[in-house]
C-alpha cells in the first residue's frame, strides 16, 4: 500500500512540475508580447512625430510662400496703377499713334518659372520626386501632390 501511495505521489508531483513549466512558458510569452507592443507603440509615436514635424515645416514654407505671393501681388498692383496712369497720360498726348506695349519696369526682378512648371520640367527630364524635392528645396509630399494633381487634370481634359 505504501508503494502505491508513493507512485501516486510521484505522478502528482510530475503533473504539478509540468503545469509549472507550462505556466512559466505562458508568462514569458506574455512578457515578450508586451515588449513587442511597447516597441510598436514607440515606433508609431516616432512616425507620427516625424509626420507632424514634416507637416509643420511644409506649413511654415507655405506661409512664407503665401506672404511672398501677397507682397508680389501688391507690388504688381502698384506697378499696374502707375502703368495705367502713364497710359492715360500718353493716350491724352498721342491718341492717333499706333499701340506700343509698355516698357518693362526694371526693378531688379528676374523671371523665374513657377514651382509647378519647374516640377513638370524636371519630371520630363527624368528626375525622381525625391531629387526634384531636393533641387527645389520643397517637401517630397508637396512635389508629389503637385505632380499628381497635374496628372489628374490632364486625364480629365
Amino acid at each position: 500500500m505504501t508503494v502505491f501511495l508513493l507512485v501516486v505521489s510521484f505522478i502528482i508531483d510530475g503533473v504539478l512540475v509540468m503545469a509549472l513549466f507550462a505556466m512559466m512558458k505562458k508568462v514569458r510569452q506574455a512578457e515578450e508580447l508586451e515588449l513587442r507592443q511597447k516597441q510598436v507603440a514607440s515606433e508609431i509615436e516616432d512616425l507620427f512625430t516625424s509626420y507632424l514635424m514634416e507637416i509643420k515645416e511644409e506649413n511654415r514654407r507655405m506661409g512664407e510662400w503665401g506672404t511672398q505671393k501677397k507682397d508680389k501681388q501688391e507690388a504688381e498692383a502698384h506697378v499696374m496703377e502707375s502703368n495705367s496712369k502713364e497710359t492715360d497720360e500718353t493716350m491724352e498726348v498721342s491718341e492717333s499713334k499706333d499701340y506700343t506695349p509698355p516698357e518693362p519696369v526694371e526693378d531688379g526682378e528676374v523671371y523665374q518659372p513657377s514651382i509647378h512648371s519647374q516640377v513638370f520640367e524636371l519630371k520630363k527630364e527624368g528626375y525622381t520626386i525625391e531629387e526634384i524635392a531636393k533641387q527645389l528645396n520643397k517637401g517630397k509630399t508637396e512635389v508629389e501632390l503637385l505632380y499628381k494633381f497635374h496628372q489628374k487634370s490632364n486625364k480629365k481634359t
